[in-house]
């Protein structure tokens, strides 16, 4: 059990520094994007559609870590079958969808971004079926509840 919750708290403190790594760059993605260019040779709107889908993306991703942080909260009080979890897991699949929707554009001015549209939308779906075996779990506990 102890086991379980250290994995929690470490992917509870990964997750802040994930944000705390993308807050960083979202300061300094214009040096960094300059750098970038001096190392390999991008045309205007290649420099551009990174630059625009980073920063689309950054607020969803944001988004996400936060639902990511609620969450990992809850399991941490060890409330782990509910309804709210399953809401907060049906936003980070959208989160997810939405990172695949806004770099897919984009993957047509830089093409490396569509990795990014596969692995995202992947995820997407991962979750998807994580979320709906939460779900069922959360039916089953209230029926359980109800049962003397």
């Amino acid at each position: 059990m102890k086991e379980r919750l250290n994995s929690t708290h470490i992917t509870l403190w990964a997750n802040r520094l994930i944000a705390f790594v993308l807050l960083l760059l979202i300061f300094c993605l214009p040096r960094l994007m300059d750098w970038y260019c001096s190392v390999r040779a991008l045309d205007y709107s290649q420099r551009l559609a990174i630059t625009v889908a980073f920063y689309c993306c950054a607020g969803i991703v944001l988004f996400a870590l936060w639902q990511m942080e609620k969450l990992l909260q809850k399991l941490l009080v060890k409330e782990v079958f509910r309804i709210e979890n399953v809401n907060r897991l049906r936003k980070i699949r959208w989160c997810c969808a939405g990172v695949s929707l806004v770099c897919l554009p984009a993957a047509f001015f830089y093409y490396p971004l569509l990795f990014m549209v596969i692995i995202m939308g992947f995820l997407c779906l991962v979750i998807c079926v994580v979320c709906r075996v939460l779900d069922e779990a959360v039916s089953l506990r209230e029926e359980n509840d109800l049962t003397i």
